[in-house]
This record gives structure tokens, sequence and C-alpha cells, in this order.
């Protein structure tokens, strides 16, 4: 028989019978060395047996996450944050309080100071409280630019004012009409002796 004639037979309805096939795989048992070998040859099984896996693997991942996560997380919340007895949440509150007490000595004494500057340089006591720092040095540096700011500030209004809206004498003309107002002393004198 040649391999021609062996292909017929087995592609025929004689060949597909029970007995043949079994008579088959036993003398080439389906090993998973020859599965293996399938798989790397064949593109599209290797392709089919990775979706399989994926869907076993994606079913245990889920599987272990509801019965295993949750306490995992607990217990590493736990670790991170421990639970404080009454004793150390007191402590803590204690601690809390006189870090408050020591900001609001530390603000009353920048004030106090910050105030002595300002009456010193005669700035507005009022603006006081805007440029208090985090500490003394600050707390005269802010008050060193309001000083600068505020000299500037005065210095051009003065010279706006002596620029343009100061006194002007009156005239002769004015006096002469009668009109004695802004007038000084002497000028009003003389004109009422005249």
């Amino acid at each position: 028989m040649t391999l021609e004639e062996v292909k017929e037979f087995l592609q025929s309805e004689e060949g597909k019978k029970e007995e043949v096939i079994a008579y088959l795989q036993e003398i080439n048992p389906l090993t998973v060395a020859r599965v293996q070998e399938f798989l790397e040859v064949n593109p599209e099984a290797k392709s089919w047996m990775d979706s399989i896996k994926d869907k076993h693997l994606s079913k245990g991942l889920e599987t272990w996450k509801s019965n295993n996560l949750e306490n995992l997380i607990s217990e590493e919340i736990k670790t991170r944050f421990p639970e404080k007895d009454e004793k150390e949440v007191e402590v803590e509150k204690l601690r809390s309080e006189i870090e408050q007490m020591k900001q609001e000595k530390l603000r009353e004494s920048l004030t106090n100071k910050a105030i002595k500057i300002a009456t010193e340089k005669n700035l507005p006591v009022e603006l006081v409280d805007f440029f208090i720092g985090k500490d003394e040095e600050m707390t005269a540096s802010n008050l060193q630019a309001l000083e600068n700011t505020f000299s500037q500030s005065v210095q051009k209004m003065v010279e706006t004012r002596l620029k343009g809206e100061g006194y002007v004498p009156p005239k002769d003309s004015e006096v002469k009409s009668g009109n004695l107002e802004g007038l000084s002393m002497e000028e009003y004198i003389k004109e009422r002796n005249k």
C-alpha cells in the first residue's frame, strides 16, 4: 500500500470509523510535548490558547480580589495609621493647644514691637496688624517697607501742594476794592488805618 492509498483510506468512510481513529491515536498519542509543538508552529492556535489563559487568569484574579484584597487593605491601614488610645489623643490635644498658645504669644509680642516701631517712626498704628510677619525680622522689614512707601507718598503730596495749591497773596486791586479776607494781620491793620 502506498502513501496515497493510505490517505484515501483515511479520508473515506471506512477510515473515519472509531476503531481506525482509536488505532491511530494509539500509534501517535497526544502528549504535552506535541501540543506545545503544535502551538509553536501554529500562530492561530497559540493566539486561541493565550485567550483561554487570559480568561482563566482574569477569573482567578477577581476571585482573589474578592476574597483577600479587603483584608490586605485593612491590615495596611492599621500598620500605617495605628489606632491611638485615649492617653495619646489627650497628649496630642494638649500639644496642639500649647502650640496655639505659643503662636498667640508670639503674635502678641510681634504686635507690641510693631506698634512701638510704628509710633517711633510716626507711622499709622492702625495698619500695624497688616505688616506683622512670622518673626521679628520679617515684621521689622515689613514696617520698613511701609515707612518708605508712606514717606514717598507724603513727600509727593507736599510737592503737589507747593506747586499749585499753595497760598496766593492778594493783589493791590483786591485790597483797594475793600476785600479784606485773606490778608495777614499786618496788612489788615495797614488797610484799616488808611
